[in-house]
């Protein structure tokens, strides 16, 4: 069970760090657009944080004295699925585009750092 949630950590921690290099390398262009893996790696971001919280949730009813196999915070599970919900809308919608405003740029990146943030406030 360890070995399921180090690999689906390490997908979830990859496909972030995904979403958030490719549009930094949008930064210094002119003329953006949403980059081609953005909605790969969101997508498989959320498929490897669904897995984080069942196995979690198996964890726990394995051991539910232990604190290491606590329950995640559900409220901060939904703001970040919220969050992700949102960042993939938005690149689903401009996909197509030959180019989108640095205001939609901007909410994508600054989404995806809140949605970073939230993911410290887990315990």
């Amino acid at each position: 069970m360890k070995a399921l949630q180090a690999a689906l950590l390490i997908i979830h921690l990859l496909s972030i760090a995904g979403i958030v290099i490719l549009l930094l390398t949008q930064a210094g262009k002119v003329k953006k657009v949403v980059p081609k893996g953005l909605t790969h790696a969101g997508l498989t971001a959320l498929v490897a944080g669904l897995g984080l919280v069942g196995v979690r949730e198996a964890q726990h009813h394995q051991h539910p004295m232990d604190s290491q196999y606590a329950v995640y915070n559900y409220g901060t599970i939904g703001a970040k699925l919220a969050v992700l919900i949102v960042i993939l809308v938005l690149a689903l919608k401009h996909s197509k585009s030959e180019e989108i405003s640095r205001t939609t740029w901007a909410t994508l990146l600054g989404l995806t750092v809140i949605n970073i943030g939230l993911a410290g406030t887990l315990k």
